[in-house]
């Protein structure tokens, strides 16, 4: 159940982001760094990362968000990433 009410039709982050600009840029910032600036692990394993977390989370719009782009970094097919 969630504790504030989200802009209809705001899937995953976006909605709770769209209740606070002031803070959805530097929040952002800080998640482009993570997810894609150069690491010990590869944008693929971050984001096939991100894929398990959101599943876990049950946040069926992250979970296939970042299951596309991982499967595009690894160069895998949906199964993998089901997996």
């Amino acid at each position: 159940m969630p504790h504030i009410t989200v802009p209809e039709g705001l899937p995953g982050i976006r909605g709770p982001l769209a209740l606070r600009p002031d803070i959805a840029k530097p929040l952002s910032g800080l998640a482009e760094v993570i997810m894609r600036s150069e690491n010990s692990l590869t944008r693929g394993e971050r984001e096939l990362i991100g894929t398990y977390v959101s599943s876990l989370n049950d946040c069926f719009f992250c979970t296939n968000a970042h299951g596309g782009v991982a499967q595009h970094y690894l160069q895998c097919d949906t199964d993998f990433i089901d997996r």
